[in-house]
């Protein structure tokens, strides 16, 4: 079975904690990479050469990104990726408690592939993270 590897961007660790922990059910086999802020994730690119093909390097299946991140905002990390020859076929998913329709418009305008909100209640968001699924079966 082909492993899958996902690239998390999340501040909150309680939020990290869930995702990963919804992320690891299933019977797709994973490897999660935890980043805390957006610094680490444009470091995290540049000091690995990865893309989306396995070329060189490592290759990202998902990345899942939250928008308000520490150092570089969630938005600039987005942009940078999907600007980036190398990197823009990547799918990102951001996950995000804004619900500001222009927000969500600005995300996939910068050509995120999936906008999920996180919710306020415990159910609400498991359900919403079971969603990420769909983008690496």
């Amino acid at each position: 079975m082909e492993e899958k590897t996902i690239l998390i961007a999340e501040d909150d660790p309680d939020h990290a904690e869930l995702i990963i922990d919804e992320l690891n059910t299933g019977d797709i086999r994973k490897e999660i990479i935890l980043k805390k802020n957006g610094q680490e994730v444009i470091d995290f690119f540049l000091e690995t050469g990865i893309n989306s093909c396995g070329e060189k390097g490592l290759q990202i299946d998902l990345i899942v990104l939250d928008l308000n991140l520490p150092k570089i905002h969630g938005m600039d990390v987005l942009k940078i990726l999907k600007n980036d020859p190398k990197h823009k076929s990547i799918p990102i998913v951001v996950f995000s408690t804004s619900f500001d329709p222009k927000t969500i418009s600005e995300v996939r305008k910068n050509g995120a592939n999936g906008y999920i909100t996180k919710p306020a209640s415990f159910k609400e968001f498991e359900e919403n993270i079971k969603l990420l699924k769909e983008y690496i079966s």
